[in-house]
Order: C-alpha cells, then structure tokens, then sequence
C-alpha cells in the first residue's frame, strides 16, 4: 500500500533539466573542461561535487559557478503545469509527499513557488546516489520502503530506491531518455491513477 511519494525536482517535477545540462557545462568550461549535454544529461540529479569531481580537479568550485549560473534563470523555472494539481490529488487521498534533490538549501530558498517538504544536499550527510535522503524522507512520511513510490527521471534517482526496496517510476516529460524502471510515465499527472494500480496489486 502506497501511502507516500519522493519526487526529485529537476527534471521530474520542475521544468529545468535542460537548463541545468546547459548551466553544468557552462561552469565546467569556465574551469577549463570541455563537456558535451550528452555526457552530462546521464549524471543530472547526482549531487555537484561529485558530478564536478568526474571532469575537473576543482570539483568544489566548478559545484559554486553552476549554481551560480542555474540561479540566474531561477526567475524562468517553473513546476511542469500538472504538478500542482496532482500534488493536490494527493494530499486529497491522503498520500504524502516530499521532494528530495541534489541542490543547496539556498536555490531552493529562492524558487518562485512554494513545495511542502523538501530535502536538499544540505539536509544529508550524502546525497543520491546514496540512500539518507530517501531514509530522511521515509521517516518526515512516516512510511516504509514497500510503502514509498519513488518518481524520477534520472538514473541517480532510482539506484537508493533499489537498494531500499520502494517501488518506482520513470516520468520522461516526453524526452528521449534511457529506461531506468519497469514502469515509465510520460506526465506527472499519471502517477494518481498509478498509485490506484499499485494499491490493487499490480507492481512496477
């Protein structure tokens, strides 16, 4: 029985996936690293130093440039036009939910719209691809693993959800991306109608 959902945020519920490919390989190539979208669109979701520390020696200042960058364009980035519905869908079912990403307490302080519960890089002690986020987040829920749907686009998103046992769900936004679940969605708004399959006894 489902009775909470992790979302991460870019990507997945926030419309920035792209901005944050291009602002990463904007840092790196500030910090003397020539790095395609395509090398970085994989690793979108892991947490900055280590994602930095893959192309360059200076992971720590390459992490600062990027947020620096992506904040800019803050103002422009906006929840995928379901979310707000479906997040509201939930609450109605008495599903809760908190959004887990790799992103500094300080972004995320600055986004023009409001999420209930979120769990930065800052609130952990490590981030995706290890599993304290997700075990903070089961504990604000008050759920167990067999009890929490996890719901990303990335790679990094999924490999705590393993290794912990909670069912999860590729949402793609549409976009041409590897197959990371069993079950893959194209809009946020089909994880309600998801979430009543897995409650009947189907799995992903």
């Amino acid at each position: 029985m489902i009775k909470g959902v992790i979302f991460d945020l870019d990507g997945t519920i926030m419309d920035s996936f792209m901005q944050r490919v291009k602002s990463w390989c904007e840092a790196l190539r500030m910090n003397g690293a020539e790095v395609s979208e395509e090398e970085i669109e994989p690793l979108i979701g892991t947490p900055g130093v280590p994602l930095a520390s893959m192309f360059t020696s200076n992971p720590e200042k390459v992490e600062y440039d990027e947020e620096v960058i992506f904040a800019a364009h803050i103002p422009d980035l906006k929840l995928f036009p379901d979310v707000p519905a479906t997040l509201e869908l939930l609450g109605k079912q008495g599903i809760r939910y908190v959004v887990v990403t790799s992103s500094r307490r300080k972004l995320i302080g600055s986004l023009a719209f409001h999420l209930e519960t979120v769990i930065t890089i800052d609130d952990v002690k490590q981030g995706k691809p290890h599993t304290d986020p997700y075990e903070k987040a089961m504990e604000i829920m008050g759920t167990s693993p067999g009890e929490t749907l996890v719901v990303g686009d990335a790679r990094v998103d999924f490999i705590p959800a393993e290794s912990l046992g909670c069912p999860a769900i590729q949402v793609t936004h549409g976009r041409n991306a590897g197959r990371y679940t069993d079950t893959i969605v194209t809009e946020i708004s089909e994880i309600p109608e998801q979430i009543k399959w897995l409650n009947s006894g189907f799995k992903c």
